[in-house]
């Protein structure tokens, strides 16, 4: 692999993308970073510390204080709760500010260290990492992204869909860095693809 190669992989929520940023990182033996996760877990700190919402911009300093990789892995960050208190509190631009720092300081460290860096969530490719070697945009139609978390999470899959439309209404129609399609950007519709073929294609335009 080119010494320093940045990928970094956008689109809406349960398209897969995390799932294919994984496994290409574990492919080229680079660090992964679910830039989605620092949200989720910001709205995480929001809702276990019953902080409202008036109150919200207040306390960002705290919510994102001392944040560890590790911090972004427990499951129950990734609940459609917690993702739809994410979409929310994602539009603040004081809290994206706070993050961003994290965010470019993991791709240098993975530059410097590891030789390279993959990165997913919403704004990796038109934000963070505009500059990437190599940017994806994966997507799938909503139903289909509702019934894959709907097998994830076993809950209603009416709920997770009215949740996966609000979501991706908030992402699209955000002031401060709104879901699109970044310039350069390769799109893979994942809607049918198995994990193993979305893997593929990824490899093949990078290779």
């Amino acid at each position: 692999m080119k010494k320093n190669l940045v990928i970094a992989i956008d689109g809406p929520s349960a398209s897969g993308k995390g799932t294919l940023a994984k496994k290409i990182a574990a492919h080229f033996n680079v660090p992964y970073l679910n830039t989605g996760a620092l949200y989720r877990l910001v709205a995480f700190r929001v809702m276990e510390r019953g902080i409202a919402p008036a109150q919200f911009e207040e306390h960002i300093l705290e919510l994102v204080k001392n944040i560890s990789e590790s911090d972004l892995e427990p499951e129950e960050l990734f609940s459609e709760k917690v993702g739809a208190v994410a979409s929310i509190i994602a539009k603040n631009p004081k809290l994206r500010a706070a993050l961003f720092n994290f965010q470019k300081n993991f791709v240098r460290e993975g530059k410097e260290k590891n030789g390279g860096a993959v990165l997913d969530g919403r704004d990796t490719t038109t934000v963070i990492c505009p500059d990437a070697d190599y940017k994806f945009f994966v997507t799938a139609d909503v139903e289909i992204r509702a019934q894959r978390r709907f097998l994830q999470l076993n809950t209603s899959f009416d709920e997770i869909l009215a949740q996966l439309k609000k979501r991706d209404e908030n992402d699209l129609n955000r002031e401060d860095a709104p879901l699109k399609i970044a310039d350069g950007a390769v799109v893979i519709d994942n809607g049918n693809l198995t994990v193993e073929e979305g893997f593929q294609k990824i490899l093949q335009t990078i290779k």
